[in-house]
């Protein structure tokens, strides 16, 4: 019997871990949160610093093959992983992707048009570019999700004083975008080479959180065509095994990429109720080297976040035939935390 390890022990390792277990494979978490979702549902676990290389040997000791739940890890964790177990997506990948300074530019090396960016190694170097774009949001290049560590600036702006705040970090300055819509596609490609992508959703979001996702997108044919053969671009240029999420700026007829996530995404929920085969199934196709399966939707509707005290409207949604409720195991509402989500089919 194959055992997945999962870096990570959130609410997209919990879910992938159902997903294993339904086609025969055991898992181990590997995380750093004592009582975290995954753990709940893994046959093992394994709690400790990232870093920690005892705690990566017991791990890698304990898996047949690995993949993660989330881009906030150190890169030298997935690479000693690596190094020792079959890790899919690869290490180079993460480390694309969890810095949006490597990540835009090999979009554009690959001739896939982003938001205009600059490197800010300085508070000349924000100067120079809020001259330049007038406009744009200050981030974190690394480590920075839902939101955080993003600054949207403008000439009236405070830099010096923002700047302050992050100075240490590498940061990028993006040109800001009046965009139309946000959409996203998930994905997979598996270890023979076969790619299938999902429809676009339109994803609407709150406080730099995806609060809801809508399918099909409110967005043109054409238009979701584009979409699907640029996620396909991307998973074939980046040589990727396994999911990946590339969300989407649209406006004016254009379609720009404004974020990749090597994983399963908030954005894809909407897939374990609405689509013949999930995200989650589809991440462990690609794992394991089985036929992918079919992306098609088979019902419309949206995927509502239940973040913080959204929990408490649970109750509305409880005696709805069409709602399919997923909670996550957290003990305790915090603001901006992820609480479970809503399928809500039409």
């Amino acid at each position: 019997m194959t055992t997945l390890g999962i870096i990570g022990g959130g609410q997209l390792g919990r879910m992938i871990c159902y997903s294993a277990h339904k086609r025969g494979l055991k898992t181990v978490i590997l995380s750093d949160q004592q009582d975290c979702p995954a753990q709940d549902v893994c046959n093992n676990s394994i709690i400790g610093d990232y870093r920690d290389k005892n705690i990566l040997k017991n791990f890698c000791e304990s898996i047949d093959l690995a993949t993660f739940e989330f881009e906030n890890i150190p890169l030298e964790t997935a690479q000693f992983v690596e190094s020792n177990k079959k890790l899919f997506p690869s290490a180079n990948i993460l480390k694309i992707t969890q810095n949006r300074l490597l990540e835009k530019k090999f979009l554009q090396e690959n001739g896939i048009k982003t938001a205009d960016f600059l490197a800010i190694n300085n508070i000349d170097d924000l100067k120079v570019a809020l001259e330049k774009f007038k406009k744009g949001i200050l981030k974190t290049a690394t480590m920075g999700y839902d939101g955080k560590g993003q600054f949207i600036l403008d000439e009236k702006s405070e830099i010096t004083k923002i700047y302050e705040q992050v100075k240490n970090l590498p940061l990028i300055f993006e040109k800001f975008c009046q965009f139309e819509s946000e959409a996203s596609v998930i994905v997979g490609r598996s270890i023979s080479g076969e790619i299938k992508a999902y429809e676009p959703l339109t994803n609407f979001h709150k406080n730099g959180i995806l609060s809801r996702s809508f399918y099909p997108a409110k967005i043109s044919s054409p238009q979701k065509i584009r979409a699907q053969k640029i996620a396909t671009k991307i998973a074939e240029k980046i040589n990727l095994i396994g999911i990946l999420a590339v969300e989407f700026f649209i406006f004016d007829n254009q379609i720009l990429v404004n974020e990749l996530a090597p994983r399963p995404h908030n954005s894809g929920h909407f897939s374990m109720d609405g689509s013949i085969t999930s995200q989650f199934d589809q991440l462990i196709r690609c794992l394991v080297g089985d036929s992918l399966g079919n992306t098609r939707f088979h019902s419309q509707g949206q995927m509502i976040n239940l973040i913080g005290n959204d929990i408490e409207e649970l109750i509305k949604y409880q005696n709805n035939p069409n709602a399919k409720i997923h909670l996550y195991g957290k003990k305790i509402a915090k603001e901006g935390r992820k609480m479970g989500h809503i399928n809500l089919l039409k």
